[in-house]
């Protein structure tokens, strides 16, 4: 039986969690220094069709030192986040000694009982990790307007902040674990009638970043000089509501993630919903790298930009709902995070009782994904935190809640690279509190 106990230190909630199951399992334990979690203590699964919040919790910022298999010990601070936007709204310093979180929606009132009650966000907190078994509060600023996704500039010395609502992109200096004041960059994409922006990730050299539009379509690919953010190259077309996105480690592929679903949340066919997974190639050279004029277009006035981008590949990523998903740190393996419809309301005709992970060997030279099947998550409800260790032979994954509305969890898996790739459970999930949405490894 798991063993749980909390004490109160200085603010900060310790939960020592053991897990023999981990222990007991024939498996090499997962790799990295530190686990780093995010709860979202007001909403509940069902909240995205129904409006209705949850008995209260604290929205939790929580910290597992990967210390070894038998005792793993949980250690939490309060920190303001939401579940109600894609699953990037935490970033982690290279060198381990900062998380910063943003808070798209606020906190409620204590008598708030509707999603449509709770207030867009304004913060942007920075948590000290010095000391992984007590996390602390260093910095907490209003952002100019309700921010979302955030990612840290391989310099480690600017951090780059959508604000999705306003379709702006604000960059902060930031420095011993303080961000100062920021520069705020338009799309400056002509023609543009939806600016809203659900991603922004950094290329690994740091001279380029990508960004979604989550509203037009699109990802759009931008120079940037140090100072300014350049549009490079016309945006590339998507299926319907693209979000999350990640760069491979060589920096030569930008995959994207679709849910591929409009209309009112509450109409949709959930059982008939395919996500997509889009692998675009990035030029970074101003060398034309096509011919002077499309192979589709006959229009003898058109001439080819400088900077080609080109969309290699788009594959099914399951029936359902895959937000989020995980890129091994060789580039050679993604799973994809497939919610299903086990969000749904306890009573609604559509809901499923399990969610699933698919399987992908990614092709670094052409983009090709090549699906190695679905493994079921029978009783996990609305996983949207996944990350491969710094092996990249073992995953951890959260369920946001369980199957009644009960604490979440964080379950463990390796990944079987033979002849026939597969994903294998390892242990007995660990108890995590209810709304676990997001899942970093520090490594």
């Amino acid at each position: 039986m798991r063993k749980t106990e909390c004490l109160i230190l200085a603010g900060t909630l310790a939960c020592a969690v053991a897990a023999p199951g981990l222990a007991a399992a024939n498996e090499s334990f997962f790799e990295g220094r530190a686990l780093v979690t995010l709860a979202d203590g007001a909403m509940l699964a069902s909240g995205y069709i129904d409006g209705r919040l949850g008995p209260r919790r604290p929205d939790l910022l929580s910290v597992i030192p990967l210390d070894g298999p038998d005792d793993l010990q949980r250690h939490d601070t309060e920190v303001s986040n939401s579940v109600a936007t894609w699953p990037n709204v935490l970033t982690l310093t290279a060198d381990g000694r900062f998380a910063l979180v943003t808070e798209p929606f606020g906190q409620p009132a204590d008598n708030a009982t509707e999603f449509s009650e709770i207030p867009r966000g304004s913060r942007i907190t920075v948590v000290d990790l010095s000391d992984p078994k007590a996390p602390e509060i260093v910095q907490e600023i209003e952002a100019d307007g309700a921010p979302a996704a955030i990612d840290l500039h391989p310099s480690g010395e600017l951090v780059a902040v959508t604000l999705p609502f306003e379709g702006r992109i604000a960059l902060y200096p930031f420095a011993e674990g303080r961000l100062a004041e920021p520069s705020l960059h338009a799309l400056d994409i002509d023609g543009l009638t939806n600016s809203f922006v659900p991603e922004f990730k950094w290329h690994p050299s740091g001279d380029f970043a990508a960004v979604t539009l989550g509203g037009a379509d699109r990802v759009a690919f931008y120079r940037f000089d140090g100072q300014s953010l350049t549009l490079w190259g016309d945006p590339l077309r998507t299926a319907p509501l693209p979000g999350k996105g990640a760069w491979t480690p060589d920096g030569r592929h930008f995959i994207v993630t679709t849910i591929t679903a409009t209309g009112d949340m509450a109409q949709m066919g959930y059982g008939q919903n395919a996500s997509l997974f889009a692998v675009f190639a990035f030029d970074d050279d101003t060398d034309p790298a096509s011919p002077p004029r499309r192979a589709n277009d006959r229009s003898t006035s058109y001439q080819s930009g400088p900077v080609q981008h080109a969309r290699v590949a788009q594959v099914p990523g399951g029936m359902g709902y895959v937000e989020n998903f995980a890129l091994s740190p060789d580039g050679q393996w993604i799973v994809g995070l497939n919610m299903a419809a086990s969000w749904l309301p306890y009573d609604h005709p559509g809901r499923t009782d399990h969610s699933e992970l698919t399987l992908f060997q990614f092709d670094s030279e052409t983009g090709a994904m090549t699906p190695h099947g679905v493994t079921r998550l029978d009783g996990v409800v609305l996983p949207q935190g996944i990350t491969f260790d710094a092996s990249g032979r073992h995953l951890a994954i959260t369920a946001y809640q369980g199957r009644n509305g009960e604490d979440g969890s964080l379950s463990f898996w390796r990944l079987d690279r033979g002849e026939q790739p597969g994903l294998v459970p390892v242990g007995s999930p660990l108890a995590m509190p209810r709304g676990v949405h997001l899942v970093e490894l520090l490594r």
